[in-house]
C-alpha cells in the first residue's frame, strides 16, 4: 500500500512540474499515406505519442502496452512515431500490420518531429491532454512502465468528471464553485 501511494506520489509531481510544456503542433503521414495533424486527435481527449522505431526492442516491447491502452480508452488516442530512416518505411509497416495494431501509425523519416520535440532517446512516450500540455514525459520502455501511463489516464479522466460536474452544478444554481474545490 505504502509503494501505491508513493508512486502515485510521483505521478503526481512529474504531472506538476511538465504542467507548463505545451506540446507542438505537427502535421506528419499515416500508415494510409494521409497527412495528419495532432490537433486532429486532440478533439477527442489524451494524446499518447510514443516515439520508436523497427531496430528498437524496448520500442518493440512497449507497442502492444500502448496498443491496449489505445483500445481500452475511447478518449485516448495512440499515436506511434515511427522515426526510421525511409528505406526501412516497410519494416514498420509490416511489424505494425502483423502484430494488428489499432493505434494510429505516422511517420518521421527526416526526424523533424523528432527534433521539435527534443526527443534524443527512444522509445520516449509523452501524454498530452486537449490543451496542448504535457503532462507525461517518459523515456525508456520496461515492463509495468504501462502502468504508469494508465494512472495518468485515469487521473486525467477523473479530473475531467470532475470538472463536468462542477460545470453542471454551476450552470443549474445548486452549487457554488467555491464549494466544490472544498
Amino acid at each position: 500500500m505504502k509503494n501505491i501511494f508513493v508512486t502515485i506520489l510521483i505521478v503526481v509531481l512529474a504531472i506538476q512540474l511538465m504542467a507548463s510544456e505545451k506540446a507542438g503542433e505537427f502535421k506528419l503521414e499515416n500508415i494510409d499515406g494521409k497527412q495528419v495533424k495532432l490537433s486532429d486527435f486532440q478533439k477527442e481527449g489524451l494524446v499518447i505519442l510514443d516515439f520508436w522505431a523497427t531496430w528498437c526492442v524496448p520500442c518493440k516491447n512497449g507497442l502492444p502496452k500502448i496498443n491496449e491502452l489505445h483500445e481500452k480508452y475511447d478518449n485516448v488516442n495512440v499515436l506511434a512515431i515511427n522515426v526510421d530512416k525511409p528505406r526501412k518505411k516497410s519494416n514498420a509497416i509490416s511489424h505494425i500490420k502483423s502484430n494488428r495494431f489499432k493505434f494510429h501509425t505516422l511517420f518521421d523519416p527526416k526526424k523533424n518531429v523528432q527534433k521539435q520535440y527534443n526527443i534524443t532517446n527512444i522509445p520516449r512516450t509523452l501524454i498530452i491532454d486537449q490543451d496542448g500540455t504535457i503532462i507525461y514525459n517518459h523515456t525508456g520502455y520496461q515492463r509495468g512502465d504501462e502502468k504508469h501511463y494508465e494512472e495518468v489516464i485515469i487521473k486525467w479522466l477523473e479530473d475531467q468528471e470532475i470538472n463536468k460536474l462542477e460545470k453542471d452544478a454551476t450552470e443549474q444554481g445548486t452549487v457554488q464553485p467555491e464549494v466544490l474545490k472544498n
